[in-house]
């Protein structure tokens, strides 16, 4: 039988409720956003130029369902649409000028969802946590390229 306190389902558990929290604040918090968008909206801060493709695979969403959310973004200034220097058939999504009065609330949201997640965490605590949890998300990483054994 597997516990449900192993790291399996307390990582699952976690960033599911993790989402929900992120979901509940933005959706009070009056920006005018979804949720799916303000983390649209991080996304494509995080890949700076990314192409649309590339954002929703980083989200684990369909390209369609990016689509509807920069639209959104697009008609609100948010973002624009601007042709890929590599390749002149393909957009890449970019942050307007004034995206950053939003994103800066957006981050006052996350960062005080993650200082609340971390409650009765000592920063020493909070780094080691961290640094655990990139060494797990690399042995993961390092087990998609390793074959299978049979």
């Amino acid at each position: 039988m597997i516990e449900p306190d192993t790291l399996g389902f307390l990582l699952v558990d976690i960033t599911r409720l993790q989402r929900w929290e992120f979901e509940r604040r933005i959706s009070n918090a009056g920006l005018d956003l979804t949720p799916g968008e303000a983390r649209a909206l991080l996304n494509i801060q995080a890949r700076a130029g990314g192409r649309q493709n590339e954002i929703a695979e980083r989200m684990g969403i369909e390209p369609m369902t990016l689509s509807g959310y920069i639209d959104k973004l697009e008609a609100l200034g948010l973002v624009e649409r601007v042709q890929d220097p590599a390749d002149r058939r393909a957009k890449n999504v970019v942050l307007a000028p004034n995206a950053e009065s939003t994103l800066k609330a957006i981050r006052k949201h996350t960062g005080s969802l993650i200082d609340d997640m971390q409650d009765g965490l000592n920063e020493v605590e909070r780094e080691q946590l961290r640094q655990m949890l990139k060494k797990v998300k690399a042995n993961i990483l390092s087990m998609a390229s390793a074959p299978l054994a049979v």
